[in-house]
This record gives structure tokens, sequence and C-alpha cells, in this order.
């Protein structure tokens, strides 16, 4: 028999259900009282059946399996509508018109270059590698179909809260605290846009490979101080992964190294050295993560945001931050795309204030019960320090993006507080032991919070719907966000909205001048009302103020065009190649522009370039052309059918194969596609007499 001393920290069943001590069993002769009925009489007897509120807490005593299809239902009913939502936001920049999730020919570029870097040599921290490569495996499964992109984002969110569920059962030993947390981590609509803007899934890796990373950190210690080396090098490799993911994962070492000396059960038994084969190989591989983006990058951060904020703005602007994100958590009513960063100049600011007052209290409380004898409140100060840990690399407004304040940086943090929010649950659960009403009642409590929860994740959702309906509701919480302003005159372009869409950039331009976006959009609509003087104007304007920017290096040389202006153009259309040589817009332009000045090797050289990013009907087309030209048949039906095989109604490839197969005595087939061709181009002259000379030489008649 294995005895249970007092105070071994090892939970019963019964202790973790917060049930009450079942009865000792007694003797049979102790059993029967005198006067007692026989224990025949007792078994007829029917049981009394369990009232309405038994049956309402049962749940909680079944078996892990259904607490873990519970959490997974929190975890995917409330996020349901989001396959009803298109590309939104940077999905377009980031994914639709990105060179490198449409081909594996580019997976050294998706590991050492930025994510921007297929713009040209735009200088940006955002290097996410495994956001990139996930968007290249869904595109070859799911094409451009935004439901397989979000339904990979809500199964990633499925995962992190099946795996918040495991680790805080093997943290606690309590499933109560276990199934109490991950529901309130799948239900907190904080985690709305992390789940529902597909541009976000970078967070959703970072915290499942993180928590798996974690996972098998705690799996990796074996009795004695030991250690299972083929669980440390699954640790080590899904460490790389999470490293890939984003930059938070660097303070995972620190949380392991903290668990370690402090958390873990055999830490009074094993040696500083045991303790540190257990987690160094997550420093080592830190570093040389480190030394990888420092070489591939340039810098660790090679380019630093809000340079004009001091470095004591900077410390005062994070303890606000650090009580905005608070707030959120408590209270997720007011959600938004986009927040304005305003830098905090006053140490008498209400935020400084209000976050200084959390922080010490925080910290008194990990000071004061780190090294408790109560478990629970050691993992409760562990929890504390996996909050701060996590949420405190996206204090620093130099190194994140314009966004400063963003409400999917909580997604890893808010694992903390899910631990936080469980022990409480827990807690109430166990003093309810015994007492059915009570009970009943947190169960109630927790079930309207949820449904409160789940119905402001379904309200939430739908503003990432589209592009225009996201933009004009962040601008009602956000009006001076100029970024959407600029992006909403986007969405009003693409629909055809001229007006909109200038009425827009003008406003954006009237709030911060200079703005190199709105400066180029404004070119498009001149160029659009054949305004091409206006045009230059404004694409050499955009020029000047960002000139490692492709697109309006390029649009200027299309203006100039119009204008007659053939050498600037060309001088303008090579620096946009040269600047972004997968710009396939920049290449199909510059092989025009060749083509149409009879330098015909040099303008096939650019239309076979562009097809190397992407492939094009135009490109295509062209090059079906440039094979006729010199002969070569073979080639030339190859781009034809080619360029029918991305667009079947293009004119162009059937009047192509139509010329061919016409010279080569295959009149039914040319005159198959000739009269394709003439769908959508009826009033072509040279297709139309095509026809006519092959319907007389199908039915004999001299020609």
């Amino acid at each position: 028999m294995i005895s249970m001393q007092k105070g071994s920290g090892i939970k019963t069943p019964s202790k973790i259900l917060g049930s009450a001590r079942p009865p000792k069993r007694r003797s049979r002769a102790a059993a029967r009282r005198p006067g007692a009925p026989p224990a025949a009489e007792i078994r007829k007897t029917p049981p009394a059946p369990p009232s309405w509120i038994a049956r309402a807490i049962s749940g909680l005593r079944r078996p892990r399996t259904l607490l873990i299809m519970a959490s997974v239902a929190c975890a995917t009913l409330p996020y349901l509508n989001i396959f009803f939502n298109g590309f939104v936001y940077d999905d377009d920049s980031q994914l639709l018109r990105n060179p490198y999730v449409r081909s594996f020919r580019h997976l050294k570029e998706i590991f050492t270059t930025n994510v921007w870097s297929f713009q040209g040599a735009v200088v940006s921290n955002y290097f996410r590698p495994m956001m990139t490569l996930g968007y290249l495996l869904c595109y070859k499964v799911f094409g451009t179909r935004a439901y397989g992109f979000h339904l990979v984002s809500l199964l990633l969110h499925v995962l992190v809260v099946c795996f918040v569920f495991v680790l805080t059962e093997r943290l606690t030993g309590d499933r109560v605290w276990a199934f109490a947390a991950s529901a309130f981590f799948a239900l907190h609509p904080i985690h709305t846009e992390s789940v529902a803007w597909i541009a976000a899934v970078t967070d959703l890796e970072l915290t499942f490979f993180y928590l798996l990373t974690f996972g098998l950190f705690l799996a990796v210690a074996r009795p004695g101080g030991g250690r299972s080396e083929p669980i440390l090098a699954a640790m080590s490799g899904v460490f790389l992964l999470a490293l890939l993911s984003k930059e938070q994962a660097m303070t995972l070492p620190a949380l392991a190294t903290v668990y370690e000396h402090f958390c873990r059960e055999d830490r009074a038994e094993t040696k500083t050295t045991q303790k540190l084969a257990r987690y160094g190989v997550l420093w080592l591989i830190a570093l040389a993560y480190l030394l990888y983006r420092i070489h591939f990058l340039g810098a660790l951060v090679p380019a630093e945001k809000a340079a004009e904020v001091s470095p004591l703005q900077i410390a005062l602007s994070a303890i606000a931050l650090f009580a905005q994100y608070i707030g959120k958590l408590l209270w997720p009513a007011r959600l938004c795309a986009f927040y304005v960063f305003q830098p905090t100049v006053s140490p008498f600011d209400r935020y400084v204030l209000v976050g200084l007052a959390i922080l010490l209290v925080l910290a008194g409380f990990v000071l004061v019960y780190w090294r408790s004898r109560d478990r629970r409140l050691v993992l409760a100060s562990f929890a504390i320090v996996w909050f701060l840990a996590t949420l405190a690399p996206v204090l620093n407004a130099h190194w994140v993006g314009d966004n400063v304040f963003t409400e999917r940086y909580l997604y890893l943090p808010s694992v903390g507080v899910a631990w936080l929010i469980g022990l409480g649950a827990s807690s109430l659960w166990s003093r309810a032991a015994g007492r059915p009403a009570r009970q009943c009642a947190l169960v109630l409590a927790g079930v309207a919070l949820g449904g409160l929860y789940a119905a402001r994740i379904v309200i939430r959702n739908r503003d990432w719907n589209s592009d225009i309906v996201l933009y004009n509701r962040t601008l009602e919480l956000s009006p001076d966000a100029d970024i959407i302003l600029e992006n909403l005159g986007s969405a009003y372009w693409h629909h055809g909205d001229l007006d909109k869409a200038e009425s827009v950039w003008r406003r954006a331009l009237a709030q911060k001048p200079n703005y190199t976006a709105a400066l180029y959009n404004l070119g498009l609509v001149a160029t659009q009302r054949e305004h091409y003087a206006e045009a230059a104007d404004w694409f050499r304007r955009a020029v000047a103020q960002s000139p490692t920017l492709s697109n309006p290096h390029l649009d200027l040389g299309k203006a100039y065009l119009k204008m007659g202006l053939k050498d600037s153009a060309e001088l303008q259309i090579r620096a946009a190649v040269a600047l972004s040589p997968l710009n396939t817009r920049a290449r199909i332009e510059l092989g025009l522009l060749l083509f149409a000045t009879g330098r015909s090797q040099a303008a096939e050289e650019q239309f076979r370039a562009s097809l190397q990013t992407m492939p094009s009907v135009i490109a295509y087309d062209y090059l079906g052309i440039l094979s006729v030209r010199r002969g070569d048949v073979g080639e030339a039906t190859r781009d034809f059918q080619a360029a029918l095989g991305l667009s079947a109604s293009d004119s162009f490839a059937h009047f192509g194969l139509g010329y061919i197969y016409m010279l080569a005595g295959r009149a039914p087939e040319a005159l198959s596609h000739y009269q394709a061709g003439l769908v959508k181009d009826p009033s072509n002259r040279e297709a139309l007499a095509a026809v006519r000379k092959l319907r007389q030489q199908m039915s004999g008649a001299a020609p």
C-alpha cells in the first residue's frame, strides 16, 4: 500500500473535483444497528432520483474527454460565422499579392528576408517565416478561397485551447482548474482579432508552438534529476518553429528557467547542472536565432519605429500600454482594429498611475507567494510572471509597427490570465463542495458570462466580413487612424467608387501631409481620369517620400508614357523592376514598352521573368505573338493555351490559336477559336475576315 503524507501536494480525484470524502467502509456487524430493517428490505427500497441540481453539476465529475470536448465547443461555436468573411486589411498585400505564397521556389526568400521583401528593398522588422510558409501550404490546398484560411486559423485556436487544458491539468492536477482556464481562454472576446483575421495567424502559430514547447519542457524531466533525450530533441525543434513564428518566443527560455528553479516539483532534489541540462538548449537555440536574424536582416531591429519618441516617453508609454491591456482584458467591449498611438509624456498620466499600481500589486503577490508551501499560490505567481514576460516585448513602441496597441498581442499573454481565472474558479468550486445550490449558482454564473462573451465574439466577427465594413467600423472608434482611411479609399477604389476613394484619400492626406500611400493613390485617381500631368506630379511626390517603393516609380513611368515621354518612362519602369524584381506588373509593363519599341528579345525576357513570379494572361499572350514572329509555332501554341488555361474567354489567345490552325490547314479548329474569340471581341475586323474566309473554304466555294 502507498501511503499519502499530509502536504505531499498530490491530489486525490475527490479533492480535485471538490467533492466530499467518501465514508469509510464499516463491518457488516457495525452496519447493522439495533432495530434497523433487514438488508433485504433495504435493497428493496428504490433509491431517490437525483435532483436537477445534482444532474446539472455532474458534468464536471465526468471523464476529462468530456471536459476537453466542452472546451473545444467553446472555442469553435462562437467563431463559425468567420467562414462568411473574406480577405481583409493586410490579407491583400501579405497573401493575395504576395508571390512567395504561390511557389516553393521562394522558400529561401521566406526564411531569409522580411515579409515585405517581395515589394523591393523594404527595411522591416516583420520576419514571419512560419506565417508565409503556412500561407503557401494553404494556397496549394485552397487557392484563394478565404474559407480555407479561416478554417486553419480556427483549427489552430482549437488546438491552443486544448493545450491550455492539458497544460493546466499537468501543472495543477485539477480538472476544474483546467476546464475553467481553457473555457475562459476559448471564449474571451479579446481573441477575436487573432482568430477572425487571416493575417493575425502569427499569434495563433506562436502560441501553438510556444505551448507545445512548454509542454515538452514539462515532460522532459525524469526521476532523480534526469531528462528524456528524445523529448529534449522534440522540444528543441518545436521551439525553433515558435521563434520563426514571432519574436515573443524569445521569452520562453526565461520562463523555463524560472519554472525549473522555483516551480518544478523536484527542484529541491536536483542540482543546478541537472536543471540547466533541461532548459539550457532553449537558450542556445535563442542565441542562434538572434545571430541568424542579425545576419539576414542586418540587425535585430533593422527598422526603428517612433524614432521621435524619447527613451523616457517609451518607458512611460509602456506602463500606460500595460494598463490599457489590463483594461481590455477586464472589459472587452470596445474592440477596434487600429488604435492611434500617442506617446505618454507625463509620469502623472492616469494610465501610468494605474499601470504602476497594478504592477506593484502583481509584483507584491509574486514576491510574497513565490516560495509558498501551497503549490496553488506558487502556480498563481508563475501565471503572473508568464503574463508579464510574454507581454513585455510588445510594450516597446520602438519595436512594434504603426499599430502599437493591438488586441492580438494579448493572445499568448492571456494564457497566464486564464490560469489565474481557473484558480479562482477551482477555489470557489472547492468551497461549494457538498452544497449543490452554490455549485449550481457557480455553473449558472459561468454559463451567463460565457454566453455574453460568445455573443460579443459573434458580433465582433462580423466586423471582419469585408474591407469596407471593417474600415468604417474602425473609423467610428478611431477616426484619426490615417492608415485605415487610406485603406478605406482603396476599398472604394476596388469597388469602382472613384469619388468616395478620392475624398477619403484627400482626408487622409490632410491628417498626415506627405503620406506616401495617399499621394500614390491620388495619382491613380488622376490617371483614371486621364489627367496624366497631375498624376505624374502625385507620383513624383510619392517617389520623393519613399524612393525605395517600386509602384510609385512604375505608375510614374506609365504616366510619362501617356504624356509621350518614352525615355523618362523607361527609366522609371526599369527603376521599379530593379527595386522589386518580383513585381509582376513592373515586369509586364517593361516588356510591353520593349515590345512597342521593337526590342523583341528583351521583351520576351521580361515576360518570361514575370511568369516566374505569377502566371498572367497578358504575358502568355505576348509570348505567343513573339513565338509566332520567330516561326516557333509549337511554342506559340503552348503559350496561347496557357493563357486560355488562366482565362478561357481570352479573345487574344483564341485569335492567336485560330491564326496558327488556319496556317496549318486545320480549318474547323481555327474557325472554332475565332468564333470563341469573337464572343468577347465581336468587332475585331481581322477575326471577322478570317471567319468569312474559313467558312468559304469549308463550304467548298472559291475564295
